[in-house]
């Protein structure tokens, strides 16, 4: 009992927290430290800083100088991983030691008793300015799939903010948007734990916009985040992403009308791997039901609106799985287009290609009609991309693999066909023309590793990589082995500079055709017609200067005309 009380005392004790300049010292009782985050900028000085301490604490020496509320501090040579040596007494009995240390990520504090369902609890956000949540009340769960199992450690978590009476409360958190939901990413089994962060941030500056955003439409088609710390009831949990969910805001769909009772906007998400969600055999659906064999209702919500409505995705589903009643690919491609954003869903495949994000093929996707009244084209959004970048090598084998070939047929398996070497069609022409787009901007392969790199620098820099590393290495989370962010990179950074040029070589052959001003895959009278409408407009387009002197003429004309006559058609 004596050992009870005196554990009990220790932990009531660590509970206290100290601040330096504004800035919330938060007590890591499982490590015996405390974690302040603080601006970047004063890393790498001496920074002199204003200590305040709870009135109950005495006898208080912080790296060897004895000091009192109020007293000014000097830390030398803040950096990441760097300890300063702090104890005190505590209402003159109990008596505490450990070591500060400094991070410039925010850190996040959750407090309660969490599992598979919702439960209230408190969140606090202490960000590196200063600024600070006061104890928000919310109610968290876990959240996952095969990370949600009964083994795991490193938990996802679902947060969900509450105001004083427990009704819904919107927080604006890291400058984004301000919402009740927000979602915990841990990358419990990504050994470079930031695949998914930076993936869904390339998505964001890779995609194009959906074919509804406009200038009075702010539509963000993907989750928005940043690295977090986070400690759940005074014990280091380590690096998360701290993220907004992908939702109808987030696309700007339109809301279910409540009065008339009719369904606009919708969005589903594929959570398993099944025949429905591979679009190969799709299983009966019902609309009495929240889910579809793998995939889930996300707006209208199920329990707010109930019988739901399935057909925006469900007459895209049918026609995939009906694809071979078409003779012509082209003539499939052009129907695709009346199911499916199409320039989202290229760049969709482009992406998915690139990174080999196989658990998202199908899995994973968020599928997004803006108004079924006005248009049923469903828009993709990508999400989870723990399974990327060669994070499932012992699946796929190396750099080189494609996609899944024992997959069923689905959308990505069936643009495959049309898109890779040695098939024509125009959407053939239309991929490989934009993945070489993109290979100048966000795809080049010095542009890909300087983003996972850079994300690492900083985990590394602030000390947050050492701590992650030392509180999950050896956990059954990652079978047993040691987490090393570095190594981790080293094999990334070679990964995708192979993999890039893999794809080069082999998978978007570069296969312009001088001539094909409309992109139509083959030079003809049509073509002609192109170049005259630029030449009327004014306008330069690099693919009408056929003859290549910098401006687009009658010139241009001739030229297309001489390789028609010059043909075999």
């Amino acid at each position: 009992m004596c050992a009870l009380l005196l554990a009990l005392a220790t932990l009531t004790a660590w509970s206290q927290t100290f601040r330096i300049d504004g800035h919330k010292a938060v007590a890591d009782t499982l490590y015996g430290r405390w974690l302040c985050s603080v601006p970047q900028e004063c890393f790498g000085t001496d920074w002199t800083a204003t200590v305040e301490l709870d009135s109950t604490w005495t006898d208080v020496v912080i790296n060897g100088d004895t000091v009192v509320n109020g007293d000014t501090v000097t830390f030398d040579s803040i950096a990441g991983g760097r300890y300063y040596t702090v104890s005190a007494v505590i209402d003159s009995c109990d008596t505490i030691s450990g070591q500060l240390t400094f991070t410039w990520l925010p850190v996040l504090e959750l407090a309660g008793d969490f599992g598979y369902e919702y439960t209230e609890g408190t969140v606090t956000l202490n960000m590196p300015d200063g600024s600070k949540g006061n104890d928000w009340r919310a109610k968290l769960k876990w959240r996952g799939g095969i990370t949600n199992g009964t083994n795991k450690h490193k938990r996802n978590y679902h947060i969900k903010f509450l105001d004083e009476n427990g009704d819904k409360k919107n927080r604006r958190l890291l400058g984004l948007r301000k919402d009740n939901h927000w979602k915990l990413d841990a990358g419990q089994m990504d050994e470079l734990r930031v695949r998914n962060r930076v993936g869904c941030d390339l998505w964001l500056d890779l995609a194009r916009k959906p074919w509804y955003a406009n200038d009075s439409l702010d539509v963000v088609n993907g989750s928005r985040g940043a690295m977090t710390e986070v400690v759940l009831n005074g014990e280091y949990r380590g690096i998360y992403n701290l993220c907004e969910p992908v939702d109808r805001k987030q696309l700007q769909l339109e809301k279910y009308d409540t009065v008339a009772n009719v369904f606009k906007g919708g969005q589903w998400v594929s959570k398993q791997w099944t025949r429905t969600v591979t679009m190969s055999n799709p299983a009966t659906c019902s609309n009495n039901q929240s889910t579809w064999d793998g995939f889930e209702v996300n707006y209208p919500d199920f329990d707010d609106v109930s019988p739901t409505d399935w057909s925006p995705l469900y007459n895209s589903v049918w026609f995939i799985k009906n694809c071979d009643r078409y003779d012509r690919w082209d003539d499939y491609v052009d129907s695709l287009g009346t199911y499916f954003d199409l320039p989202v869903m290229m760049d969709y495949f482009i992406f998915i290609i690139s990174l080999q994000a196989l658990d998202n093929e199908s899995k994973n996707i968020y599928y997004s009609c803006y108004d079924r009244n006005v248009d049923s084209r469903l828009t993709m959004t990508v999400w989870d991309l723990d399974m990327s970048t060669g994070a499932d090598i012992a699946i796929t084998g190396d750099y080189s693999s494609y996609i899944y070939p024992e997959r069923p047929v689905n959308w990505i398996s069936q643009l495959a066909m049309v898109a890779l070497p040695g098939h024509g069609g125009k959407i053939y022409h239309q991929i490989v023309k934009r993945y070489w787009e993109l290979r100048e901007g966000c795809l080049n392969t010095d542009s890909l590793v300087n983003r996972y790199q850079s994300a690492i620098d900083e985990l590394e820099a602030c000390g947050a990589a050492a701590r992650e590393e030392a509180r999950w290495s050896g956990d059954s989370d990652l079978g047993g082995k040691k987490l090393d962010l570095s190594v981790e990179m080293a094999y990334v950074a070679d990964w995708l500079k192979r993999r890039m040029a893999y794809l080069d070589e082999n998978v978007f052959v570069n296969t312009t055709i001088v001539g094909d001003v409309n992109d139509d895959g083959e030079v003809t009278i049509a073509d002609v017609n192109a170049i005259v409408d630029f030449i009327l407009s004014g306008t330069y387009y690099a693919a009408a200067d056929v003859n290549g002197d910098g401006e687009v003429t009658i010139a241009d004309v001739n030229a297309v005309i001489s390789i028609i006559l010059g043909s075999d058609v």
